[in-house]
């Protein structure tokens, strides 16, 4: 039934080379086995192959490529040489994911499913977690991700061990820990265009046999893309992470972390100025008594979040234990721009006022062989509260919201052998969550969601799965609404059919899936003016389906010729019975859903007689058209478009030290990212810099 639903052509492409591969297969041998690291790194393989990788996307120490996943792992090392300071850096080059503006920060949408508001209106359908503590909020993306072991990116329905507010799938955000007797730093900078410079340091401190401590700090400044100034970057950040480590048996890490926002922050242009290419980067302008006021502006967003991590071997299995709190509060203040209409210039908004989080996770996991019975069983406890305050044009509409929410779960999955081949996945999760705003409003909602899959070794270098999920997204409150209409939780049932595979010795690598949503209630987010205040209103879709083909290729060439890379997508994500605005979408491309997306990379790797060596690099981004709001019209319409991204990156001999020269969308296509009652959010034009990094 999927495979009717797809594309024809993408669909005979994926199984065309799924055969070629299993032929391939029989004189393949399987790729190295991972070591298990602290840190989550993988040893690297003999020279000439492709990486061996591990991720704990499911809560253990795993092979990427023997995970039931659709997923992708980024490197912390790639990270800071490119130059990666921002999430919609970082996860430009992963297949079916899509980054969109916000007020501060990005918000993710995986599979055509994301949200269109900023942070703290709305809880979006990716999970994102930081060191494995969930946050709901955005705003680390201005300052960028620094000191990071890896990222690891799960596409698909994640209910089951990432609970609520998973359903389009997780982002793992993990930060390099401590390591005991090793005395070592890394250090970067940053400088580019827009007057940027960008700095980065890390020490890991070994203080005696059964302690370390690593600190971590970074900070960025960067002038302004748009005429006004806005959309710049000014930002600084610390982390501090201490490691207790007195036998095998146990581990406690204990973890400090302060982020600090300012600068003007994103800003708006009219939409009609991005039809005229020489106006794309051009801010509105105030006339009259507001002549010139447009560029005054300012926000200051402090951050801080204390967590643990415990881990004690009881034998048969770990018990790990993370509690966390976090805190942010943030003033936005502009003399005039698009929140600020005449007779409003000297409002400011608190967002958040504040925010607070509290969190507890405990889970068992078994201590078994992968050849054994694998289970992890855990619970999960999550209190919050959301504050703002005069979010928008607070002459008119003055609306402040206050909503919280508790969330407990319990959860379990358990992977059974059948055979030397094949394998049964199940996990279940139940959650409960209860809301309330500051009108008194409150609602409850529950979900028992679940998994089931199973997994055959083709050969020991290829694995086929087949995995049935559900995930749900708890309801809520239009906030703006007087009294608060509430809207329903949506669930989402989901069928994947994925294959992951190397071959020619470890040199080719492919991975592809085939997948089918579908969704009950699907939560849409429409925001618009109405009588000059601002509504954000979610509207509940009774029936929907998402399906699309997708399919990843890594290829080490011979000869030392160097690496190519390429992801292609196929997605079909129309909405079904919504009305908004007067105008049926029934049938209509979802936001943020290009229909085809096609990514190529090439690595080129120059050997000097140093030893040091050159690689260049040339990344191409094609996107098919897309919305990028749910107000579907010629000006929320981004047309198709290609970026390419060009790199020269200089190692020395003993990798100590390197420069990165680098060219990010070298073809200075500037896109529309969002849109929001008649003004438009842009991206980066073409920039340029150079990164000099060094580890000791």
């Amino acid at each position: 039934m999927i495979c009717r639903t797809l594309n024809p052509i993408a669909t005979a492409a994926l199984v065309v080379i799924a055969q070629t591969s299993l032929q391939a297969m029989a004189q393949t041998p399987a790729p190295a086995e991972p070591a298990s690291t602290e840190s989550g790194v993988a040893a690297e393989n003999p020279a000439g192959q492709l990486k061996a990788v591990t991720v704990t996307a499911e809560r253990r120490v795993a092979n990427i490529q023997k995970t039931s996943i659709a997923m992708e792992a980024i490197g912390g090392a790639e990270i800071a040489e490119q130059g990666l300071s921002s999430g919609a850096d970082i996860l430009k080059d992963v297949a079916n994911v899509e980054v969109q503006g916000a007020a501060r920060g990005n918000v993710i949408a995986m599979r055509g499913i994301g949200s269109d508001l900023p942070p703290g209106m709305g809880e979006s359908a990716v999970s994102t977690n930081y060191d494995g503590v969930y946050n709901f909020r955005a705003e680390a993306a201005s300052l960028g991700f620094f000191d990071l072991s890896r990222v690891e990116v799960l596409r698909g329905p994640q209910g089951t061990l990432y609970g609520r507010n998973a359903a389009a799938g997780a982002v793992n955000f993990l930060t390099r820990d401590p390591e005991l007797g090793k005395l070592s730093g890394n250090a970067s900078l940053e400088i580019g265009s827009d007057k940027l410079l960008r700095s980065e340091v890390g020490f890991n401190l070994p203080v005696n046999d059964m302690v370390a401590i690593r600190a971590s700090g970074a900070s960025i400044s960067r002038d302004g893309h748009l005429s006004d100034g806005f959309n710049d970057a000014k930002a600084n950040g610390g982390r501090l992470k201490v490691l207790l480590k007195p036998s095998n048996d146990f581990k406690l890490i204990v973890g400090a972390e302060r982020v600090n926002l300012g600068g003007k922050g994103a800003g708006f242009i009219p939409q009609d100025n991005w039809n005229d290419a020489d106006k794309r980067l051009t801010a509105g302008v105030g006339t009259g008594a507001n002549a010139g006021m447009e560029s005054i502006g300012s926000q200051d967003y402090a951050a801080t979040k204390l967590w643990a991590q415990a881990d004690v071997n009881l034998g048969f299995a770990t018990l790990t234990v993370i509690p966390a709190s976090q805190k942010a509060e943030g003033i936005l203040y502009r003399k005039f721009d698009v929140s600020r209409p005449p007779g409003a210039e000297e409002s400011f908004s608190a967002d958040p006022n504040p925010a607070q989080q509290k969190s507890l996770e405990v889970r068992l996991t078994s201590n078994s062989a992968p050849k054994d019975v694998q289970w992890v069983a855990g619970a999960y406890y999550y209190d919050m509260l959301n504050q703002q305050t005069c979010l928008a044009f607070c002459e008119t509409a003055a609306p402040d919201t206050r909503d919280t929410t508790t969330s407990k779960a319990v959860f379990g999955q358990t992977t059974l052998p059948l055979n030397e081949r094949t394998r049964l996945v199940g996990g279940l999760r139940y959650t409960k969550d209860n809301k309330t705003t500051i009108s008194g409003a409150s609602g409850d909602w529950n979900s028992t969601d679940g998994k089931i899959a199973l997994e055959y070794d083709v050969s020991p270098a290829a694995m086929a799965y087949a995995n049935l999920a559900s995930a749900y997204r708890p309801g809520g409150f239009n906030s703006f609404s007087t009294p608060p209409v509430k809207f329903e939780q949506e669930k989402l049932r989901s069928l994947e059919l994925g294959f992951k595979s190397r071959w020619m010795e470890n040199t080719l690598q492919f991975n592809g899936a085939l997948f089918r949503y579908d969704y009950k209630d699907y939560q849409a987010i429409d925001f618009q003016l109405i009588n000059g205040a601002p509504v954000a209103n979610f509207i509940n879709v009774p029936s929907q389906s998402i399906q699309g083909v997708e399919g990843e290729v890594q290829y080490l060439l011979p000869s030392e010729a160097g690496k190519l890379r390429a992801a292609a997508t196929f997605l079909d994500a129309t909405f079904g019975e919504l009305t908004v605005g007067g105008v049926n979408l029934k049938g209509e491309v979802m936001p943020h859903a290009p229909r085809m997306t096609i990514k190529l990379g090439y690595d080129y790797p120059m050997s000097l007689s140093d030893g040091s060596s050159v690689t260049l690099s040339a990344d191409l981004r094609h996107t098919s058209k897309q919305y990028v709001s749910i107000n579907e019209n010629a000006n929320t319409l981004q047309p198709a478009y290609s970026k390419v991204d060009l790199s020269a990156n200089y190692r020395s001999a003993d990798d100590r030290w390197g420069v990165n020269f680098y060219v990010k969308n070298a073809t200075n296509y500037v896109a529309k990212t969002a849109n929001f009652a008649g003004f438009t959010m842009v991206s980066a034009p073409r920039t340029f810099g150079a990164v000099l990094s060094t580890q000791f």
